[in-house]
């Protein structure tokens, strides 16, 4: 059995549709993909996982996929009424499964980073007291 866990509506439709309606911003989107994870994601990773995710999600909340066509709609200026509708109809908090080793590619974030920007521009620092 799938281990589950709650999220707020807004962040795991955030992650099915590609539109920012949670109420946490980006906060929640980083909360949902990096339990799905079981990782930190940094922020180049996002796009790639959550395309890895939506399907997941899907898997288990079919009647979701009806938010992705509506969320085309979805603007700065509507977003809040959009996600109240969708809060009506499944509630506040929305279950996702972690994701399997079939479902997800682990990659390192520097090596994935450098697939997108020449490694000169790249700059790693190590803080005092942190691991990694």
């Amino acid at each position: 059995m799938r281990r589950l866990k709650d999220f707020p509506t807004g962040a795991v439709l955030s992650v099915v549709t590609g539109r920012l309606v949670s109420e946490n911003h980006i906060e929640g989107v980083y909360e949902v993909l990096n339990w799905m994870t079981g990782e930190s994601l940094f922020t180049h990773q996002l796009p790639r996982v959550g395309r890895e995710a939506e399907p997941v999600i899907l898997a288990l909340h079919p009647e979701l996929a009806q938010a992705k066509e509506e969320a085309e709609q979805v603007n700065g200026d509507n977003w809040r009424d959009w996600l109240a509708k969708w809060k009506d109809r499944y509630g506040d908090m929305i279950s996702v499964p972690r994701m399997t080793i079939a479902e997800h590619e682990r990659t390192d974030p520097l090596s994935e980073l450098s697939e997108k920007v020449h490694p000169d521009r790249i700059v790693a620092l190590k803080m005092e007291g942190r691991d990694g």
